[in-house]
């Protein structure tokens, strides 16, 4: 068995658990046991695959984000009558939002440190929620489970890429944000992007969350549960704050006639 663990380890990445990927989704039980019962950290492998997911789906999504800005573009009211200096500056701003750098690297960093936001708060969040219900919880635990309950984001991920492949559409309404019309304004704007994180996937997320609360923390069910479901629907409520900020940031440009791109 050690010359198995040191053949292990000599191997490159010998750290990733490329098989727990489809276990954690067809038998949760067992390989949230099998993740948690390592001390070390094994988060690794997920949310490369999460990252590795963003970069394919920003150079799938851009060619069409491309198309629309193009085809969209409008001439201001009363263009004419700004001056050499504005004009210049608003058509060099409509070049830049074509540029590669405004398509796929902004993009792709920017998406990727959002998952990886939501994880490092994740655990942060969970892991104080059930020290306060009296875990004693190591926070590297805490952190392995995290992030690979949020495989079935991965998933969705993939998902996704499928359709805007299969239909060279992006993806308009995300989750349950239909419910709510896309031009909505203040308070609403908020809670259409907490609907926007609400689907199937991230529900399914939030079950495996609560699969591994017990074992993680030692808690009575009742107490794991609660202590999970108010660190998940506080993470949900985070989520929600980038489109509100859009919504602010955006209506500040249109009304001062300043542009962010």
């Amino acid at each position: 068995m050690a010359e198995t663990e040191q053949e292990n380890k000599a191997r490159p990445f010998h750290f990733l658990r490329w098989n727990w990927l489809l276990e954690i989704l067809i038998h949760p039980r067992k390989t949230i046991s099998k993740i948690l019962a390592e001390e070390k950290a094994n988060w690794q492998t997920p949310l490369l695959i999460i990252t590795v997911l963003v970069i394919l789906a920003v150079v799938v999504e851009a060619p069409i984000q491309r198309v629309i800005i193009q085809s969209g573009a409008e001439i201001p009211e009363n263009f004419q009558y700004w001056s050499t200096e504005e004009q210049n500056a608003f058509m060099q701003s409509q070049a830049m939002q074509t540029s590669p750098l405004f398509l796929y690297v902004f993009p792709i960093l920017t998406r990727i440190a959002g998952f990886w936001l939501i994880w490092f708060l994740l655990s942060s969040i969970l892991h104080l929620s059930i020290t306060l219900f009296g875990s004693r919880s190591s926070r590297q635990q805490v952190s392995n489970l995290a992030a690979w309950t949020m495989t079935p984001l991965a998933l969705r991920l993939l998902v996704e890429i499928i359709a805007v492949l299969t239909t060279h559409s992006l993806i308009e309404n995300r989750g349950l944000s239909s419910l709510i019309a896309a031009d909505a304004e203040g308070f609403s704007v908020f809670l259409r992007g907490i609907l926007a994180n609400i689907d199937l996937y991230y529900v399914w997320h939030v079950i495996l969350l609560l699969v591994g609360a017990v074992p993680l923390s030692g808690l009575s069910k009742s107490k794991a549960n609660e202590a999970t479901l108010i660190a998940a629907i506080t993470m949900l409520l985070l989520m929600a704050v980038p489109a509100l900020l859009s919504s602010v940031l955006s209506s500040l440009s249109t009304s001062s006639g300043f542009y962010f791109f």
